[in-house]
């Protein structure tokens, strides 16, 4: 008879699951006890992390490069606690995680047993669901509704937390549900309403300065194409959100970049300047308009295509929203649009944006002797690596350097951490990436004070042969919280600077990593061919000045007309 473990393995494998990122314990041992001999037959792969949170981004990061849910484990307790940082993490910025937590025996639940923590309460608002099993019945309908919630709307993670006493009981036989079945749960439906499509079209064809922003709705839905279709039927520019550059090549001549705080500062300008925004699969982050009173002012018309009613409802008053997925609106959105006709041509409104684009090129693109140019280090990066290979990002500095200066050019190649902007979050992504994504080159653009904070992943990357590599932008402080103090707190640097320690290089050879300290653009090429080539994980630390600011940037709580593109520091 299969135990209440054996059939949760068999519930993950009935959806198709066939990696496992976690580390075991006390209430989820009879879970790994289960899966050795699919561990054995090749059929699963567990992952053993160094830290639940990087378990949780390590399949946050396979969901979003593979754009099927990734699944994590951690027993009661602290281990569950600790999957928290990257679940929330998972949920601001819409992933598919699924996180199965060991749970302490029925009859010890709420009697302060040993690690024992309230699964329920710590994940009710940081996910998107949250269920605790009562009975070893409920396992496998509520393995199939997790996978169903993630998936369907916005996705989400989703935990299932199950007693430990349910995994050792048995049962003769199981019933496997065909469908998911989840009281009061309803997916947000695709509403195709004609009024309303003509009406979006009309407002787009009329207007003489339209503007397409992208955000990561278009990733999930698959709707890259359908954007560039409308975009180069009206001829009208694209800008993204920050985690929207994964949606659209930068190589296409329509797109002009990431706007927002540390957006580009001409990405911003025109999403001011014009008067229709057709916002598809974003919200309206406070990242992306710092200001909501400066957008209003602008009086420009809003459309919204989004899988989350809501989202029209929030922030700023939405002339049109259309409700549903991207993919299925902006084809029935075209079709409204052939029908009404072009009225612009759009060209002079073209020249405008790649006026400010020339404009703002002249503070982003310049060399100082002796140092190596954050713009420059990661051009050098770009036209190194593959057309497909994959990013991920810590955060900080170089995540901001990355908004600006990286060129996505395959749709969901880009990942980083913006919702909730968290440090160490790209090494364990890219290792999540790798293995959803096998025949891809992964490289982490990361930070020292980023890099730290789940660099002991590298002991799993370097045991499970898991050939990533890590970029460090190595400057010694906590750059970005250093920028801030320096720029608006009077320059009083307090707890971010850092000593010598560690050496990047040492650390990465000690994990038994490759390790390279590249001090020329020179040699930051010939080490990523090196570890690309040698396939094994690999460090390369490549020394940045202290100084170094991340910019465009914004005061702090400032509008998008306060852009500062030129260091303040220095006379003009």
């Amino acid at each position: 008879m299969p135990t209440g473990a054996r059939i949760t393995i068999d519930a993950l494998k009935r959806e198709g699951v066939k990696v496992i990122f976690g580390i075991p314990g006390l209430s989820n041992m009879q879970l790994y006890d289960a899966f050795i001999e699919d561990l054995q037959n090749g059929e699963l792969r567990h992952v053993l992390m160094r830290h639940e949170q990087a378990a949780a981004h390590a399949a946050d990061g396979y969901a979003r490069a593979s754009g099927i849910p990734g699944v994590c484990t951690a027993t009661s307790g602290p281990g569950a606690t600790n999957l928290v940082t990257g679940l929330i993490t998972a949920y601001w910025d819409s992933s598919p995680v699924i996180a199965i937590t060991g749970q302490v025996p029925r009859n010890s639940i709420g009697k302060m047993a040993f690690q024992e923590a309230d699964a329920m309460g710590v994940f009710e608002h940081i996910t998107k669901y949250v269920v605790e099993i009562k009975k070893l019945e409920e396992i496998p309908i509520w393995i199939k509704n997790a996978f169903y919630i993630a998936t369907t709307g916005r996705p989400g993670p989703v935990v299932v937390d199950i007693p430990r006493d349910i995994f050792y009981e048995k049962v003769e036989e199981v019933k496997w549900p065909e469908k998911p079945m989840v009281k009061g749960y309803k997916e947000f439906p695709t509403i195709i309403d004609r009024q309303k499509l003509k009406k979006a079209a009309e407002i787009l064809v009329n207007a003489e300065r339209p503007i397409i922003l992208v955000g990561t709705g278009v990733v999930w839905s698959n709707a890259t194409q359908e954007v560039l279709e409308l975009a180069e039927y009206l001829h009208v520019p694209i800008v993204s959100t920050f985690p929207g550059k994964s949606a659209i090549p930068h190589d296409h001549p329509l797109y002009f970049g990431a706007m927002g705080y540390y957006g580009r500062a001409e990405a911003s300008m025109a999403a001011l300047e014009s008067d229709a925004m057709l916002v598809v699969g974003a919200r309206f982050s406070d990242r992306t308009f710092t200001s909501y009173d400066e957008m209003i002012e602008t009086r420009k018309k809003f459309i919204m295509i989004n899988i989350d009613p809501s989202d029209g409802e929030r922030a700023i008053k939405v002339d049109v929203n259309l409700v549903g997925n991207a993919k299925i609106l902006l084809r029935e959105l075209m079709k409204a649009v052939y029908e009404v006709g072009k009225k612009n041509d759009h060209n002079a409104w073209i020249k405008r944006v790649k006026e400010y684009k020339e404009y703002y090129s002249q503070f982003y693109y310049y060399d100082e002797p002796n140092k190596l140019k954050p713009w420059k280090i990661l051009k050098t990066i770009r036209n190194t690596i593959p057309r497909d290979a994959i990013v991920t990002t810590g955060v900080g500095q170089h995540q901001m350097w990355a908004e600006v200066f990286w060129e996505v050019l395959e749709p969901r190649t880009f990942l980083s951490s913006t919702g909730m902007g968290t440090m160490g979050f790209g090494l364990p992504a890219a290792m999540g990436a790798k293995l959803a994504k096998p025949d891809k080159v992964v490289v982490d653009l990361d930070g020292d004070g980023s890099f730290l904070m789940t660099g002991n992943n590298l002991a799993t990357a370097v045991d499970e042969h898991i050939p990533i590599i890590s970029v460090v932008f190595d400057n010694r402080t906590l750059g970005l919280v250093r920028q801030v103090q320096d720029l608006f707190f009077g320059n009083r640097i307090v707890g971010v600077d850092y000593g010598p320690s560690p050496d990047f290089v040492k650390l990465a050879e000690a994990f038994g990593a490759l390790g390279f300290n590249a001090t020329s653009y020179e040699e930051i090429e010939k080490s990523l061919k090196t570890a690309m080539k040698e396939n094994i994980p690999a460090v390369i630390r490549i020394p940045v000045d202290k100084e170094e600011l991340a910019l465009p940037t914004l005061p702090p709580g400032g509008r998008l007309k306060q852009v500062i593109v030129r260091d303040p520091r220095k006379s003009s």
